[in-house]
């Protein structure tokens, strides 16, 4: 309970304070700058890391090349799966997240500061817009990272997965990069109840769409629908392994 007020008080105050740092450099930051994204990861260690309690297991960064940029793919059970991206893996990326969160005061401005992309998935137009902007972030060379269920899932069965990642590999021939989150639904057994957790992160082999394009047979949307099911699989497959 004392560990619960604590993340309340000391990690809103924390997450204020870091957005307004953010939003000071603002007109000195040059686009695409990775340096909010470089804050956001103090953040999330120092809220999720040190106000939480919680130690990662983090396994198979060496399969990432530093020089290359992902469309990074997992699952999604908790809304602490943020902070746990944010803390452990070493890449430069935007996130694509609901618009209701870019209207939030100050957070909202600073997640605009970040580059992250906004998306309203109810409608199809904003969502084909947002996958054009996410295209151009990708274009840079700046990873973007995409949660395929579209919501959480803190069921030990994975959602559906949207097209929209499988997509993006399509148009832009970069590779996917499968990521298996554990146990960090596991954290917050009520929202002031904290139970300091070992979760665990796995960075799976990227994937990319030309590997199914012969599979698929010229066919895009059967390619599109076999990466989608073999990227589901994987995490599945990846979850079940190491879910305790």
């Amino acid at each position: 309970m004392i560990r619960g007020v604590l993340y309340w008080i000391a990690g809103s105050l924390i997450t204020l304070m870091l957005a307004i740092f953010v939003f000071i450099l603002f007109p000195f930051l040059k686009k695409g700058s990775g340096l909010p994204h470089k804050v956001s990861r103090v953040w999330a260690k120092t809220v999720f890391g040190f106000l939480c309690g919680v130690k990662l297991d983090i396994r198979g960064l060496e399969r990432i090349e530093r020089e290359q940029n992902y469309i990074i793919v997992s699952n999604h059970r908790s809304y602490t799966d943020i902070f746990t991206a944010s803390w452990s893996i070493p890449l430069d990326f935007r996130w694509l997240a609901k618009s209701s969160l870019f209207r939030i005061p100050v957070i909202g401005f600073a997640m605009r500061v970040c580059g992250y992309i906004p998306i309203e998935r109810e409608r199809s137009v904003s969502a084909s817009k947002s996958l054009d902007r996410t295209k151009k972030v990708l274009q840079t060379g700046k990873s973007v990272w995409i949660f395929p269920e579209g919501t959480r899932t803190p069921k030990p069965e994975l959602g559906i997965f949207k097209r929209g990642a499988f997509v993006l590999a399509k148009d832009t021939g970069i590779p996917l990069l499968p990521v298996v989150f554990v146990n960090t639904d596991r954290v917050f057994l009520k929202p002031a109840v904290i139970r300091p957790q070992r979760v665990g992160v796995f960075v799976l082999p990227p994937v990319s769409y030309g590997d199914f394009v012969k599979k698929g047979r010229g066919d895009e949307r059967k390619t599109i629908r076999m990466l989608s099911d073999h990227i589901r699989r994987i995490i599945q497959t990846g979850y079940d392994s190491h879910a305790t």
